[in-house]
């Protein structure tokens, strides 16, 4: 079994308490100050509610998991999680750190509409329009704080000279080597079904940080899927097991 790096997440290990996230973001000094994203202004969308954010009130704060991951195992995802399809994003409606699933804060996670092209494996139905949801994601300061628990507000508080900072909007909240999801874009993802408590909403949550959502082109026999590691276009085949 391969791991992650995670020297930030033995500390997020300790702070973590019964704050119910999959990783304590927690930005430091140091991520703070060497996230901070350019100030371009960048276009009006309508179906991407990050690019509607002036990238001069962004800072990142990137975060390190503990994460098992069997690299020599090139079908390992697919016979991990239930559900496996090539989907097109067809928006993304934002970021939450509250989740209406689990009715809990969470991580900041990026949410959005997405159509389902083809189904690899599971209980999903190709041309379906579903939700989505995915660890990682743009969100208010204020909502970014309120879903830490004391002891990690705590923490920031003493790295801030006892004052909550005030110095960006926006926190972008990221798994370190994770890649971002882009509106317009197909992929092969790895899927998990969520449906919230009252029953009014249910998605589909991507799996897997940078190995469950690969990039993907061509059709058929030419389809390729992008290698998030090795930055290379490999055959559909090497990732899903097709009939």
């Amino acid at each position: 079994m391969n791991k992650l790096k995670a020297p930030i997440m033995i500390l997020a290990v300790l702070l973590l308490g019964n704050l119910p996230a999959c990783a304590a973001g927690m930005p430091n000094s140091t991520n703070t100050e060497s996230g901070q994203l350019g100030q371009q202004s960048v276009p009006q969308s309508s179906n991407d509610a990050y690019a509607n954010i002036p990238a001069d009130q962004i800072r990142l704060a990137g975060t390190d998991v503990d994460f098992i991951w069997e690299p020599t195992d090139p079908l390992y995802g697919f016979n991990k999680y239930p559900i496996v399809a090539r989907i097109h994003v067809e928006s993304i409606s934002g970021g939450r750190t509250f989740s209406p699933i689990t009715n809990q804060y969470v991580f900041p996670q990026t949410v959005g509409k997405m159509t389902v092209r083809e189904a690899y494996k599971g209980d999903i139905v190709p041309g379906a329009q579903v939700n989505y949801s995915r660890v990682g994601g743009t969100v208010t300061y204020d909502e970014y704080w309120n879903s830490l628990n004391k002891a990690q507000q705590e923490k920031i508080l003493k790295l801030n000279g006892g004052t909550k900072p005030t110095d960006a909007k926006f926190i972008r909240a990221k798994i370190t080597d994770d890649v971002d999801v882009e509106a317009g874009k197909e992929y092969v993802a790895l899927l998990m079904p969520q449906t919230g408590q009252d029953g009014q909403l249910s998605e589909y949550s991507v799996q897997g940080y940078q190995y469950g959502l690969r990039e993907v082109r061509g059709n058929g026999a030419q389809t390729t899927v992008l290698n998030n590691e090795t930055h290379e276009w490999e055959r559909l085949d090497s990732f899903v097991k097709l009939p």
